[in-house]
């Protein structure tokens, strides 16, 4: 017989009762489930909690936990002190530390969940629409800095209905764009920059994700390079995303792509130097996994990575999974880009979620 889990990440929380909460904890024991809740969250816990949740106050865990043998417990939630504060109190009960039981459960989502997140990303759309008129006629003063376009994109997605953003929104201009997760600063547009603005926004608790590059003057022959291919490889691989498939494949697919085609022709000759090799790989270049799982957190479950990870970042997609795919190359220093969208996977396709208008 399984041993009764406790749950007390804040997030898993979230999923299981349908509540946010600063804290709780929850005592999964066969087909019981019981939230124990301090008199803060008492009066909304009975109100809003999900079919089959029995409410305690929190003082009520004392007596059901003298009563378990055994108990699984969260082990990346939970810290050192807090676990020997249980062991202390509870000397009959043996701990049995547990990993990604409800991450597992959240990773394929339910219908009331995508729901959630397409208007997420519905907001996210309309957002990056007005991208391009706040970049050169809807800001005072201008031009702008980065810090106000993402004050205004924050303030905009407020407006347009969602709950607050997904995380901290990137925008970069010019050589700040060849960091992935630049934090806008008081740099000023310039004609000619390339603009990377990366943002999401929470809608009932659940993510968007979304990154666009546009161009404030003619790109260049290798900008226009990389752009092209990184559309290429964004709009293939969310197509190849479908049950089934591996996250090793995706990730694979797309760094083979890139090689292929930039490393012979332009990364070597331009952005290694004279001492640079062909054999140099391009993680140089291509800094991090095509994607990521999305859903109450912006980065949860698996992940796109060819690299050797711990479960659950690894292996086959699931039905009603929902990630990002973002390809994206950097020169140091220099300029870089990424195009992004949030993807749900199908059994047959993946279908982008996000569908802002990549700049031509």
């Amino acid at each position: 017989m399984t041993s009764p889990l406790l749950i007390t990440n804040l997030t898993n929380l979230r999923y299981l009762t349908g509540i946010s909460m600063t804290a709780g904890i929850m005592l999964l024991r066969g087909k019981k489930r019981l939230l124990f809740a301090d008199s803060r969250y008492t009066e909304k816990a009975k109100k809003e909690a999900k079919q089959g949740i029995r409410v305690l106050p929190a003082d009520a865990l004392k007596e059901h936990m003298k009563k378990l043998r055994r108990v699984r417990f969260e082990a990346e939630d939970i810290t050192v002190a807090r676990l020997a504060r249980w062991k202390k109190n509870f000397r009959g009960t043996k701990f049995i530390p547990s990993s990604n039981i409800i991450e597992n459960m959240r990773r394929s989502k339910k219908p009331e969940e995508i729901r959630a997140i397409r208007k997420a990303c519905r907001i996210t759309d309309r957002v990056m629409k007005e991208i391009p008129k706040l970049l050169w006629h809807g800001l005072k003063p201008m031009p702008p800095t980065e810090k106000s376009l993402a004050w205004h994109i924050e303030k905009l997605s407020h407006e347009l209905g969602a709950d607050c953003m997904a995380f901290e929104t990137i925008v970069a201009f010019g050589s700040n764009t060849s960091r992935p997760h630049h934090r806008p600063t008081a740099k000023k547009l310039q004609k000619g920059d390339i603009v990377q603005i990366d943002m999401g926004v929470k809608v009932h608790g659940y993510c968007s994700d979304c990154s666009r590059v546009f161009f404030t003057g003619m790109p260049t022959e290798e900008q226009q390079q990389v752009f092209d291919l990184l559309k290429k490889i964004a709009k293939e691989t969310t197509r190849m995303a479908k049950a089934g498939v591996s996250n090793r494949t995706l990730d694979t697919w797309a760094r083979n792509t890139l090689k292929k085609t930039l490393i012979p022709t332009l990364l070597v000759h331009r952005s290694l130097g004279e001492g640079g090799t062909r054999t140099q790989t391009l993680d140089v270049f291509f800094l991090h996994s095509l994607g990521h799982g999305v859903g109450l957190e912006i980065h949860e479950g698996i992940n796109l990575t060819s690299k050797n990870v711990g479960a659950p970042q690894r292996g086959a997609l699931r039905r009603n999974e929902v990630i990002t795919i973002e390809p994206g190359i950097y020169f140091a220093e220099k300029w870089g880009m990424r195009i992004e969208d949030t993807v749900l996977v199908t059994r047959k396709v993946g279908k982008a979620l996000t569908r802002a208008k990549i700049q031509e």
